[in-house]
């Protein structure tokens, strides 16, 4: 997993994917947009909008300089290739952003030294992070 997910790998493959291959969809390509023109420019905006928050938020919020520098350099070069894209563009963001979870659960699962251990908290689901409720209490509580 620390191989897989490392920065470098991460985004080796979702360059290749997105911008050396030239990943597309064909959204904005439907007959709905060449007549409706006033919704598709909406959308493309709103697409440039989204992935301008994602991003800010994201490196805003990385606390390690390392990470926050390369998604910078990564965010600024999926802009310079996709920018007639944005729809790509915005599903790049997303995927920059998901980088940082898996960088925490791969980190978190490295300094998990005994591998006898508890996962860590990085690595659970919220649909175990606690005990389930029994039966009766659920069936009561839907009445």
């Amino acid at each position: 997993m620390k191989t897989a997910y490392s920065a470098a790998a991460y985004f080796a493959r979702l360059d290749a994917l997105f911008i050396d291959k030239g990943f597309d969809v064909v959204l904005y390509r439907l007959p709905y947009w060449r007549r409706h023109r006033l919704a598709w420019a909406t959308q493309l905006l709103g697409d440039y909008v989204k992935f301008l928050v994602i991003s800010f938020r994201l490196l805003r919020h990385v606390e390690n300089a390392a990470l926050r520098s390369k998604y910078r350099k990564q965010l600024a070069r999926a802009f310079r290739a996709l920018w007639l894209n944005p729809h790509i563009l915005f599903v790049y963001a997303i995927k920059t952003a998901m980088h940082s979870h898996y960088a925490a659960m791969t980190d978190s699962l490295v300094r998990v030294e005994d591998s006898a251990a508890a996962l860590p908290d990085a690595v659970r689901s919220f649909s175990r992070s606690r005990a389930p409720a029994p039966a009766r209490a659920v069936a009561s509580e839907l009445s």
